[in-house]
């Protein structure tokens, strides 16, 4: 009985070797998690029944379980955009080769030739794609299904300048004497300038203020270049109060204009296909030096594709060479009830198990679920010092058993002497 007592010691102390081995082996791993292997002492029912249970010696060891280390591995940065490592729980969905979902930490993820956003093992990331397009991350929304994230490389198309917000302070003090310029695009994405002049008018007569003229003009397009011209009113505190402008959608309680007739004279779009509102919302007039609060204009040249950027929230955009970004879709990350439940399937993937319970999936920062560092990875979790101890370990129990089973041999060899 000895003798299988120590066999079953020597297969644990294998088996805690192999597991002590592979950890040590994926040191390197990105988003590698270590395992421990945990034992159980066995007992063989007593012929002596209950009675002698407590005199009846174990029969030997048997590994219980392999128990999975799913600690966070620390966060190293790279230099590549297409690195993204997930600060919290969660992990990455991917589609695996029979077409169920697997889930990994590794983020070493890159671009295929029809734009798949896909792991080292060729595997499509999942995430939700977007469902109205939007320039840049601001007002794009996502579907609520998962699908493959497929990221359109082609070129930007220029985008005609249709609004332009501007907000500025006239010094009243020099009767708003300034003549800033703002940059607008014609429909074939050439950058054009429109000159602004402010000049003081009268004061109102039936509202305590002042007014202050606006001329815009293209110095191009008709004989003068005027495209817009009209009056802002502003209170006694210097606040605008409402504007009228010669054209468009001026009005007594308006602080916009359009300006219409626009002909650049390049082949790009001209009169009412060429229209531009101009909105002074938030301008005032007071003895603060001229210049500009804010400006916001849309419009932009055409641009090439530049790769990809990630936020923390897991919304990818594609970068282009004109200065603007597109959403293209937003990760997904899932969790689990049960960590230990998760089945590995060598190559950094898990997959779900009744006893991991189903994913829960949601985008980074979600639901608990941790957020998206970009150009980042997260290193193996192996602590290579305690593995080289227990390897000791391990390696002296190995020792200790083959030692039990020498000395049971000698025992032996003695008897059969007799």
């Amino acid at each position: 009985m000895s003798y299988n007592t120590a066999l079953s010691g020597l297969d644990a102390a294998q088996t805690n070797l192999n597991t002590i081995g592979n950890n040590i082996a994926n040191v390197n791993t990105v988003g590698f998690k270590s395992s421990n292997a945990q034992f159980a002492d066995m007992y063989a029912a007593s012929l002596a029944g209950s009675a002698g249970a407590n005199t009846t010696p174990g029969m030997g060891v048997a590994t219980a379980a392999l128990s999975q280390n799913f600690s966070e591995g620390s966060l190293q940065t790279t230099s590549n955009p297409n690195d993204l490592a997930i600060s919290g729980p969660g992990f990455f969905i991917v589609n695996s080769n029979n077409g169920t979902p697997a889930y990994t930490r590794n983020g070493q993820f890159s671009l295929s030739s029809g734009g798949i956003l896909e792991n080292n093992a060729g595997l499509a990331v999942q995430g939700y794609a977007v469902s109205s397009q939007a320039s840049g991350t601001s007002g794009a929304t996502f579907l609520n299904s998962t699908s493959n994230i497929i990221v359109n490389e082609s070129n930007m198309a220029p985008k005609q300048t249709s609004q332009a917000n501007l907000v500025y302070n006239l010094d009243s003090s020099t009767n708003a004497g300034y003549a800033p310029t703002v940059q607008v695009f014609d429909s074939l994405g050439n950058s054009h300038t429109l000159s602004e002049t402010f000049s003081s008018g009268s004061t109102s007569t039936s509202t305590t203020g002042t007014t202050v003229i606006v001329h815009i003009s293209s110095g191009t397009g008709n004989s003068s270049g005027l495209v817009l011209t009209g009056t802002l009113l502003f209170s006694t505190t210097g606040q605008l109060v409402s504007g009228t402008f010669s054209s468009g959608t001026g009005g007594a309680s308006s602080d916009s204009g359009v300006a219409s007739g626009i002909n650049w004279g390049n082949g790009s779009a001209s009169g009412t296909a060429n229209l531009v509102t101009f909105n002074f919302s938030g301008t005032t007039y007071t003895n603060s030096p001229n210049g500009v609060v804010s400006e916001n204009v849309n419009g932009y040249a055409p641009g090439s594709y530049n790769g990809i950027g990630v936020s923390s929230n897991g919304i990818i955009q594609a970068k282009y060479s004109n200065g603007q970004t597109q959403a293209v879709g937003r990760l997904a990350l899932a969790n689990f009830t049960n960590l230990q439940g998760l089945t590995p399937e060598g190559g950094n993937l898990w997959t779900a198990t009744t006893q991991s319970g189903p994913a829960l999936v949601n985008a980074p920062g979600v639901a608990g679920v941790g957020v998206i560092n970009a150009s980042t990875i997260e290193a193996s979790n192996v602590n290579l010092s305690a593995q080289l101890v227990n390897m000791i370990v391990a390696q002296q129990a190995y020792q200790a058993n083959t030692q039990t089973i020498k000395i049971e041999q000698q025992d032996t060899q003695a008897i059969l002497v007799l």
